[in-house]
């Protein structure tokens, strides 16, 4: 059977491998030798199929050998090198089990065109990191800075533990739910209850068995060699967590005291990381009696019954994914998170454009979102809506919302059959206790209703009105904050825009075979521009940055413009200026209304999510 590492090497351009082989040797000061599929076998997991293998003499007058490793796709895949004379697993960072080094981060940038140069810079990064680890000093730092990445190579359990607790001190009593494969953490019970009803819809309460948990900062990340792997060791994390770490862990468990989920937190390199463990005890009847033996059922003191369970538990190292709003929005950096999350929305109208930035408005981090309309999903809203067919026949708004909230399950997502109009006369607290309104009900009466409403409560959330020109080549999204002019100022008595950025000759209207059924064709690609508009709009009112009242457009292609038979308003040439192509997002004041002095509303009254006053 022929080699495959020696046909790969015959069929790659000689030349670059004859510059790659004498650059080894001046780099190295070692001749290198091509690996057989024999040297490959150590790698069985990895897609290598050829490479080099080259001795290096190191600081302490070792030789070590590097392989250099190429996979069927090098070089548009960069080649990766290992220490083939590595230490025992986890004595090293940065040295995988199998001797691979880890070099490269996931978005590395390497020159396709130049594999020579490329792997002289891999070789000599290293021969650098073999010798940094030789001198030692780097040993502990790394380990401690990445720990999160050294504790899921020691893994001895598949579940994976979804965390909705901060990732912060102090030391606390925190709760765990199990479930046939994961397990979820969270800060209180109802937290953890209110995340697994809305993320599993139907769940029962049989099936809602919260247990105490507990909750372990160490100022400093364990070292692999304090990886917990007996109840010993897991006490002498739990008192480097402080007095409380042993209290806590006492008090943790599930009923009978047979297991108890473990969280353990502290600071690396690159922000806070988490880590768990669950210490399991026999279910089988001598060990259970064994844990109980000299007390009633149940009544085992705390610190006795954990000493019981440790002494002859068996430990499952899990990795923690984060399930929280702020990692979930802006993996824990996006200081905008902290101020959506506490912000609630309400979306009147869940169609074409109100359907999608509601879905926007909890991608961006929003934490209530509520939505209203009565129609039912049709087949011809399908392509525009972010229901699919599954969906027709049913309640846009609420289906809408039954699907996003076990999409996130942070959030609190709910829809109602109300119009904007039924809904301010029926003074529910929903639309009175949220932070912000949109409308986009492509309704001239719903709007004029909304903007008396708006007036009557003195102007104290914003209100955001979208809504899209024929063919939807263009696109608004009108801001009513607390100061400037309300509504009135760019619609008329019958709620219609008096501001257009296109203009017809022809009807652009169509009219379905059926009684008053008009429609205005258009597509989700054209859409996307108008509702991107609205939704932005809608966060920046409530991050505090658009406090005035705002009129923000979108102007398409002219392309598609003059395929629809149309051309640009006299007032979109000079906001365009001159760029009749189009393609632009353009912005102008509200000019003033009769009916709103300026005096009636102040930016500084304006109600802003998240912030204390």
């Amino acid at each position: 059977m022929p080699d495959v590492a020696a046909t790969f090497m015959e069929g790659f351009e000689q030349g670059i491998l004859a510059d790659i082989e004498a650059r080894l040797a001046v780099r190295c000061g070692g001749v290198p030798t091509r690996l057989c599929d024999a040297d490959l076998k150590c790698y069985i997991e990895r897609p290598f199929v050829a490479g080099w293998r080259v001795p290096v003499l190191f600081g302490d007058n070792t030789v070590r050998r590097i392989d250099v490793l190429l996979t069927p796709w090098f070089p548009s895949i960069s080649a990766r090198t290992a220490l083939v004379d590595h230490p025992g697993r986890l004595t090293w960072p940065h040295v995988e089990g199998d001797g691979v080094l880890c070099l490269l981060s996931n978005s590395h940038d390497a020159d396709l065109d130049d594999p020579v140069n490329v792997i002289d810079h891999l070789i000599a990064r290293s021969c650098k990191l073999i010798d940094d680890l030789l001198h030692g000093e780097i040993i502990e730092r790394d380990f401690k800075e990445e720990f999160l990445t050294y504790w899921n190579y020691d893994l001895n359990d598949p579940r994976r533990v979804y965390s909705l607790v901060s990732p912060e001190g102090p030391t606390r009593g925190i709760f765990a739910w199990h479930g046939g494969s994961f397990s979820v953490v969270g800060e209180t019970e109802e937290q953890l209850m209110a995340w697994l009803k809305r993320r599993f819809e139907g769940i029962s309460d049989r099936q809602l068995e919260i247990e105490k948990a507990c909750f372990l900062w160490l100022e400093s990340p364990p070292l692999p060699s304090e990886y917990p792997h007996s109840g010993a060791s897991l006490m002498e994390l739990a008192t480097r967590a402080g007095p409380a770490g042993v209290t806590m862990l006492q008090r943790a468990g599930n009923a009978d005291r047979s297991s108890l989920t473990t969280v353990i937190g502290s600071e690396g390199r690159a922000g806070p990381g988490l880590i768990a463990l669950r210490t399991v005890g026999s279910k089988a009847k001598p060990d259970r009696r064994t844990r109980e033996r000299g007390f009633r059922e149940g009544n085992v003191p705390e610190e006795i019954a954990l000493g019981r369970l440790l002494a002859t538990a068996t430990i499952a190292r899990n990795k923690v994914m984060r399930a929280d709003a702020l990692w979930v929005h802006g993996r824990g950096r996006d200081t905008r998170s902290e101020q959506l999350s506490a912000a609630s929305a309400v979306v009147f109208g869940c169609g074409s454009v109100g359907s999608t930035v509601a879905t926007m408005l909890l991608r961006a981090g929003v934490g209530t979102v509520i939505i209203s309309d009565p129609d039912d999903l049709e087949w011809a809203n399908v392509s525009r809506h972010e229901l699919g067919g599954a969906a027709v026949g049913l309640k846009k708004s609420i289906e809408l919302a039954r699907r996003l909230q076990r999409d996130f399950p942070h959030a609190s997502v709910t829809g109602y059959d109300n119009t904007a109009q039924s809904a301010i006369h029926g003074d529910v607290s929903w639309l009175s206790d949220a932070d912000i309104v949109i409308s986009a009900t492509g309704s001239g009466q719903a709007d004029k209703a909304l903007n008396d409403w708006h007036k009557k409560c003195g102007r104290l959330i914003p209100v955001v009105y979208g809504w899209t020109e024929p063919f939807g080549i263009a696109g608004h999204a009108v801001a009513i904050g607390a100061s400037g002019a309300c509504l009135s100022s760019i619609v008329n008595n019958l709620g219609l825009s008096t501001f257009e950025l296109t203009k017809f000759d022809a009807a652009f209207v169509t009219e379905e075979p059926a009684c008053g059924m008009h429609y205005a064709p258009y597509g989700a690609i054209e859409l996307g521009f108008v509702n991107n508009l609205v939704a932005e709009l809608a966060v920046d009112c409530l991050l505090g940055r658009v406090v005035e009242s705002t009129h923000r457009m979108w102007a398409g292609r002219q392309n598609l413009l003059h395929e629809s038979d149309g051309t640009w308003s006299k007032e979109a040439l000079q906001l365009l200026s001159g760029n009749a192509q189009g393609g632009a997002l353009l912005s102008r004041d509200l000019p003033a209304c009769t009916c709103c002095s300026k005096d009636t509303a102040h930016p500084q009254s304006l109600k802003l999510p998240g912030v204390r006053s």
